[in-house]
């Protein structure tokens, strides 16, 4: 009996290692995501004491406020556009970057300091930058004779997501760099030798080999840069705070005005559900696009 306790005890002792990292797992995670799916069907409020089931009725008021449409359409369009360029940008450094043979480590590592950045410092860096009145956005600008006046490029609704986006793509492109470069050094060189023997010029090549090469890996990072910048709060929110005039509003800070300013616990939970729903029917869609291509 022993024996067979300790030879049991041998077979599961790995276990033991992982249970710490899964209850860390299970109360960071787990039970946020729980204990905001209950609150989503209940009447939760930051003012008021005691919790009343109200079925979907706080669906209901999320889905019928005209506010909730206008930045889910903010959202989609902060997110794929953000994430296409970050796309292109990093594509193209990549490709830049492997053919430079002098200093290419120095120049790699130049390149990814954005992504080192705290996402607080970078905020306030490009806040000070587009700043109308001493930033040097609009200095720059005008020495090259693009404007004719400062513009407060944050605190206009005309451009306001527009320099959101570009803090975004400048962000974001040197992960997607960095990944592209590791996925060019897997494509067999011999493709290359062959589209050459065969008269394929450098746009062919890159065409037919290149991208096919970088297929698999161009889809993982889209399918893990959309959901991240889909639930980014933290650049709106620092930059802009959502405005001006609710210009930068996205999902994320929709949730976060309606359950820490209104102190509607129950409406902010109903909002994120929609959002994970969003989100999930975005993320299927495009795996399910993108078999129909490999199947093709």
């Amino acid at each position: 009996m022993t024996t067979r306790l300790f030879a049991a005890f041998d077979r599961h002792f790995q276990l033991l290692f992982i249970l710490p990292g899964l209850l860390c797992l299970v109360g960071i995670v787990a039970y946020p995501v729980v204990w905001n799916l209950v609150a989503a069907f209940t009447n939760a409020n930051l003012i008021y004491e005691g919790w009343r089931f109200t079925g979907l009725e706080n669906f209901r008021l999320v889905l019928a406020d005209a506010e909730f449409v206008t930045s889910t359409f903010r959202t989609l369009v902060w997110t794929f556009v953000s994430v296409a360029l970050q796309l292109l940008v990093g594509l193209v450094a990549a490709l830049c970057l492997e053919k430079v043979t002098a200093g290419r480590s120095l120049l790699r590592m130049a390149l990814i300091v954005p992504w080192a950045f705290p996402a607080i410092i970078m905020a306030f860096a490009w806040r000070y930058m587009l700043d109308a009145s001493y930033g040097v956005a609009n200095y720059f600008m005008m020495v090259l004779g693009l404007i004719g006046m400062p513009h407060a490029w944050l605190g206009e609704t005309e451009t306001a997501m527009v320099a959101l986006i570009a803090m975004n793509v400048w962000f974001g492109f040197p992960f997607m760099m960095v990944a592209m470069i590791a996925g060019l050094q897997t494509i067999p060189k011999e493709l290359y030798e062959a589209a050459r023997m065969d008269g394929a010029s450098p746009w062919q090549e890159f065409l037919y080999v290149t991208l096919p090469g970088l297929k698999g890996i161009v889809a993982t990072l889209a399918t893990l840069r959309t959901i991240w910048v889909f639930n980014n709060f933290e650049f709106p929110y620092l930059t802009t705070g959502g405005g001006p005039i609710d210009a930068t509003t996205t999902l994320p800070i929709y949730a976060f005005k309606t359950g820490w300013t209104q102190y509607e616990l129950g409406r902010m939970a109903a909002v994120s559900v929609l959002m994970l729903a969003i989100l999930t029917v975005t993320t299927v869609l495009y795996l399910r696009l993108l078999r129909e291509e490999d199947d093709a």
